[in-house]
């Protein structure tokens, strides 16, 4: 389980394949379609979504029982075997290819209605610029490609809604102006508008609760695509005559010149050039994946598979493929790109569906999905058979391809592929099951398997000082490694045992390499951190002058890496697949808006499944004297035991600060402080308790400070700790940047429990009308 690093959550996944979805495949074909088919091109869309959608379903059933990256690749050749694997790759690969090209001929098309180029020239430009982007890593984040794909979903959407008070009903009629036939051919030009959705089931060793984020991604975002391309091809169909629909050279620009004027014009090649981009780009990343699986099982030469040392690219991959996309702009034929590129997919789509019977048959022990396709094998079999039958209607060229592929294919996996290539498939099973039961083995219940990736949801930690912690401590700035070190150590040491410190470096991946090939490189040359080896050495009991020595040298450090597409998410994946129970990390710099925007803590405090501490390190060494302020607030709690923790492993004092109204009775307070922090101190000692009379909790916890020198303050976040807080100047951030010594802000990690939710309410409550001792802005 630790070596998961599942960061995609459904929105992610969905955007994944809806964003590459939405391309020049609707921008471009559209107009095609209404040509070939008159309004009945509706059909091609719904038969082609169809097919794609029974396929999306088979595909979560393969990603489920084998998530690994590689999509459709990996799937086929471990059902049929390694001869379709190496048909299946290839092919996958090439319909990539020509789908940029197609993308890149798209973005050519609306980049010229702006700019002084020539379609081809745009395309050219594009392809070259999207190449070295891709080599460099620059990518699109999942929350840009979230925002992309919203982006063209409102214009689209507000573009179908508003045209459909444009719709002639006299155009419709007849709807079927060219018989049944052409929906077959309509459907093989605009099958290239499906293109991408298994793209999220490429990435599935990465999204997180695969046995139900998958199969709704998957399938959703064909259902979803599929009515927005009916939708459009019904407004665009309704509001030009069929006789004139072939001379419109651009309909949904000159449909929403129609609507909008101008500015509807504007909107639709914004959109069709964020499409068009954005497809391209995912395009290319995903045959950089299929590249790297295919290398992985010694398909194609490990040369191609080559990860750039610094770069963190398989920049031979990306070079390849945007070199090929290019050259196949020579073409100059929107339609034969377009058709390539669906030919060659739907063959692929044809073998997967059939593997994903043939795997059911079998029931390998290696096969375990927790998603089963329901009907079953029927389902894939109509759906196998409707992607040949659209090659079928494909033409001549476009079936030629297909023929071309298979042979080439076939030529390249003996000569070079066959003696190398060893792993375990489905086929041999596949055939002794069927020898066995005949065709009855396709009718019986599949076996149904738990998900073994639920995200993990621990209970509220209980406040213990006796115990071990179990911390990881993220490092990424060597100045301050060693500070956050030492605090992690006296965090995680307890009174009666040691406990564990993890130093945890991450390294962000660029989306084009899957996280696992880098994670292998950093295995196989990851070197001990020298924070930790100095921080080892020091806590020897020999170098230790402590009375709980021996209890602190038995706390062990661990230095450990990690890869990323996603800093945070990467923090986040790591601290809970290792069941920490505490995350710390470093904070550098002042509180501006800016440095606030771009942290990784904000969505950390959202959503880890652990308590978090934030150090503001101001040279902390020695550790002699140690103010906790308290509140009373669940966060305050754990600052305490924090405190308490830290001050009986190094013998430092610990103040225990508590702020009060003016004309508040001190004594009676600090009774009533002392009988509720004494059953945390488990007979430590060492402890001074201060009454403070302040109008102010900020002012007066920095003038404390001012007048004691403490050398660390422990502070629990208020509240709701974040950006919102930070903003308006709440107590733990402006501590943070004014206090004079180092800064350990703590936040405790809390079920959505309504009893504890409730009790803080009333606290807060109470505090806001006055109805404490505590003086304004208590935490």
């Amino acid at each position: 389980m630790a070596d998961l690093k599942r960061e995609l959550g459904f929105w992610d996944a969905l955007t994944i394949g809806a964003g590459t979805m939405i391309g020049a495949g609707i921008f471009l074909l559209a107009g095609i379609a209404l040509e070939m088919s008159g309004p009945a091109a509706i059909f091609a869309y719904l038969s082609a979504g169809l097919v794609c959608m029974i396929t999306a379903s088979s595909a979560a059933e393969l990603a489920t029982g084998m998530p690994k990256s590689g999509g459709d690749y990996f799937f086929v050749s471990r059902s049929l075997g390694p001869a379709f694997g190496a048909i299946s790759g290839v092919g996958i690969w090439l319909s990539l290819t020509f789908a940029i090209a197609f993308y890149l001929y798209g973005l050519g098309e609306y980049m010229s209605q702006f700019l002084p180029l020539s379609a081809f020239w745009g395309a050219v430009i594009g392809g070259v610029l999207l190449t070295i982007l891709n080599v460099v890593g620059a990518k699109e984040s999942g929350r840009t490609q979230v925002v992309v794909v919203l982006i063209l979903f409102v214009i689209l959407g507000g573009f179908s809604i508003l045209g459909l008070f444009h719709i002639e009903a006299d155009y419709y009629d007849p709807f079927m102006p060219f018989g049944f036939d052409s929906i077959s051919a309509t459907t093989a030009l605009v099958f290239v508008s499906f293109l991408g959705f298994v793209k999220i089931a490429a990435v599935a060793e990465e999204i997180k609760n695969p046995s139900k984020n998958l199969p709704r991604a998957l399938i959703g975002s064909v259902a979803l695509v599929t009515l927005l391309y009916v939708i459009i091809v019904l407004v665009i169909g309704g509001m030009f005559p069929q006789s004139t629909i072939a001379d419109v050279r651009d309909p949904l620009t000159t449909a929403a010149r129609t609507i909008l004027g101008n500015p509807g014009a504007i909107a639709i090649i914004v959109a069709g050039l964020l499409a068009t981009l954005s497809s391209a780009n995912a395009s290319i990343m995903a045959s950089s994946r299929i590249n790297l699986a295919m290398a992985r099982d010694r398909m194609v030469p490990n040369w191609l598979s080559a990860i750039h040392n610094k770069l963190l690219t398989p920049y031979r991959a990306i070079v390849l493929t945007g070199i090929l996309a290019l050259l196949f702009l020579l073409l100059d034929s929107l339609e034969n790109l377009a058709k390539i590129a669906s030919v060659l997919q739907l063959y692929s789509y044809a073998a997967l569906n059939i593997g994903c019977v043939v795997l059911r048959v079998s029931n390998p022990d290696w096969y375990k999905p927790t998603y089963r396709t329901p009907g079953s094998p029927w389902l894939q079999v109509f759906a196998a058979i409707g992607c040949l039958s659209i090659i079928v209607s494909s033409g001549t060229f476009a079936q030629v391809a297909v023929v071309v592929l298979i042979v080439v294919s076939l030529a390249w996996y003996m000569i070079w592929g066959r003696s190398r290539v060893e792993f375990e498939h489905a086929v041999p099973q596949f055939k002794q099951n069927w020898k066995e039961k005949g065709i009855k083995v396709l009718l019986e219940a599949p076996e149904r398997h738990d998900s073994e990736f639920e995200e993990w949801a621990p209970a509220i930690r209980a406040l213990d000082i006796k115990q071990g912690r179990k911390v990881i401590t993220a490092l990424a700035n060597p100045i301050h490694e060693q500070a956050l070190l030492k605090v992690s150590q006296l965090i995680a040491t307890g009174k009666e045992e040691g406990g564990s410190v993890t130093g945890l470096s991450m390294l962000k991946v660029p989306f084009q390499t899957p996280i696992s090939t880098v994670e292998r490189m950093i295995q196989q040359q990851e070197p001990v951190r020298e924070s930790i080896q100095k921080i080892s050495e020091a806590s020897r009991v020999e170098n230790l002058d402590y009375r709980n020595k021996e209890v602190l040298a038995s706390t062990t450090f661990d230095s450990a890496s990690a890869a990323s597409h996603d800093i945070f998410k990467g923090l986040i994946n790591e601290t809970e697949n290792r069941e920490a129970d505490m995350l710390v990390m470093g904070w550098q710099g002042g509180f501006s808006l800016g440095r606030i925007y771009n942290t990784p803590i904000q969505p950390i405090i959202k959503n880890l499944k652990a308590d978090l501490a934030v150090l503001k390190d101001r040279e902390l060494e020695h550790i002699e004297s140690v103010v906790v302020p308290w509140g009373g607030g669940l966060h305050a709690r754990l600052g305490m035991e924090i405190g308490i923790r830290i001050a009986q492993a190094i013998d430092a004092e610990l103040r225990v600060l508590r702020l009060v109204k003016p004309g508040i009775d001190v004594e009676e307070e600090e009774q009533e402080l002392r009988d509720r922090v004494n059953p945390l101190l488990e007979g430590f000692d060492k402890v001074v308790f201060t009454i403070k009379e302040s109008t102010d909790v900020t002012g007066g916890i920095l003038e404390e400070l001012e007048e004691h020198q403490d050398d660390l303050i422990i502070i629990g976040a208020s509240h709701e700790w974040g950006i919102r807080n930070v903003l308006f100047g709440t107590i733990p951030d402006i501590i943070a940047d004014r206090a004079p010594c180092s800064v350990l802000m703590v936040r405790r990690y809390v079920t959505e429990d309504w009893k504890l939710k409730a009790t803080e309410g009333i606290k807060r409550v109470k505090e806001q009308l006055g109805l404490t001792s505590s003086p304004e802005n208590s935490n």
